[in-house]
């Protein structure tokens, strides 16, 4: 029994998804920043906070892709209101009848590998983010286990603060991760 051919429009949707998001930047990767050179080393030269400025690229790119997907969506959406030109985008594999493409936008931010839908990270996610692997995963089996203070002190002892914000921090994230 043969497989099916992949429809030619769902194939460019999913190939398109995983390209945009493959545009965004890996924010577990602030050391990668140097490459960007120009603007961006000259910030990190004046002392920006690598992390900070991996925020603001990575929130430009999300702006950016969903105002792409949105112009593959509707190519002819900035044409006159008088022009009678409709355009959409179809695909096909060999010898097929082309297939509309089905909506980039209103799925792309759903798509989001770190999960938040295209959001910012908080300021717990992105200090979560900065701790060491092993402590991440300790955070997040004692918050798993709801064992909340526990899990606050070894986030105060590797984050910093006070213990009621440590504790704050790791309910949210747990809210935010549940």
């Amino acid at each position: 029994m043969s497989t099916p051919a992949p429809e030619a429009a769902a194939l460019l949707h999913e190939l398109l998804l995983r390209g945009l998001w493959s545009t965004v930047i890996d924010e577990a990767a602030p050391d990668a920043l140097p490459r960007h050179g120009g603007a961006v080393a000259r910030l990190l030269a004046a002392g920006v906070d690598p992390h900070d400025l991996v925020d603001v690229i990575r929130e430009a790119q999300v702006d950016t892709i969903y105002n792409v997907a949105q112009l593959i969506d509707w190519p002819d959406e900035h044409l006159a209101p008088d022009d009678a030109c409709e355009v959409r985008l179809a695909a096909s594999l060999a010898g097929a009848a082309p297939q509309p493409l089905s909506e980039l936008h209103s799925c792309l931010m759903a798509r989001d590998p770190s999960g938040r839908a295209g959001e910012p990270r908080s300021p717990e996610q992105r200090q979560y983010a900065m701790l060491d692997a092993g402590v991440r995963a300790q955070i997040a089996a004692l918050s798993g286990a709801r064992k909340w203070s526990a899990a606050a002190v070894l986030w105060k002892r590797h984050a910093g603060g006070d213990l009621k914000a440590a504790l704050a921090a790791v309910q949210r994230l747990a809210v935010r991760a549940g």
